[in-house]
């Protein structure tokens, strides 16, 4: 019996023992067809990105984000930043488009400061219109027409003349300019800054002369209203 019963508990480990080699083929071979499957999802990311090289190139300079160039190619915007790392040729593009595009803005910018300023100025512009001018007519052959006593027949056609304007300097644009060049010496609404200041100035005396009443200290009877207006007057210096 005692036999029979080791034979019995063998046979049991070993169906123990098989069913675990059995769960480390199940899970290696799994490891193995998710890393296969990796690779392909990788490749096939890859490949979105060498086969849209050249319209990767026109988003770029268009000013595209990257993001949405990850959402144009179907592909998550984590999976397009890695790419970028390991595709040259990719990182490459989208660094010479943000440099062009970079360049681009400054360019603009430097455009519309110099608009602006010519609006702080005045600027002479050349202003294109269409008037009625008379000229000789012609005949079929090219040559003028005149009438019986030989005068010289006219018709009015219209013409595209050029004529120069001066447009005069914009307030609006002058006041923008200097608060954003000159806001040290041009400051928005003066008159406001200083009722602000005095305002600032008179808490800051309404809680030294509370503080004194705390404490015990003379007002010399009088009210902090009356102390604050002989104060702005410069009278009450001393008492404060």
């Amino acid at each position: 019996m005692k036999f029979r019963a080791f034979l019995a508990l063998l046979h049991l480990c070993g169906d123990i023992r098989t069913e675990i080699y059995a769960e480390k083929n199940r899970h290696r071979k799994q490891q193995s067809a998710e890393k296969k499957g990796g690779e392909k999802v990788a490749s096939s990311n890859e490949k979105k990105i060498y086969e849209n090289m050249e319209s990767l190139e026109e988003w770029a300079f268009a000013g595209l984000s990257q993001k949405e160039m990850a959402e144009m190619l179907g592909m998550a915007y984590s999976t397009f930043r890695d790419l970028r790392k390991k595709i040259p040729a990719l990182s490459a593009l989208l660094k010479n488009s943000a440099d062009f595009l970079k360049a681009e803005q400054k360019k603009e910018v430097e455009k519309v400061e110099v608009s602006l300023l010519n609006r702080c100025l005045g600027y002479n512009a050349d202003i294109k219109k269409h008037m009625k001018v008379k000229k000789p007519m012609l005949g079929t052959g090219g040559e003028v027409l005149t009438d019986a006593n030989g005068k010289v027949i006219t018709e009015e056609v219209l013409e595209e003349v050029t004529e120069q304007q001066h447009v005069p300097a914009d307030v609006g644009a002058i006041k923008f300019y200097l608060l954003n060049k000159a806001k040290d010496k041009w400051k928005e609404n003066p008159d406001r800054l200083e009722l602000e200041k005095k305002r600032v100035a008179n808490d800051t005396k309404r809680t030294k002369l509370a503080e004194q009443a705390a404490s015990g200290g003379s007002v010399s009877g009088k009210t902090i209203e009356e102390i604050l207006e002989e104060a702005e007057s410069g009278g009450a210096d001393a008492e404060v």
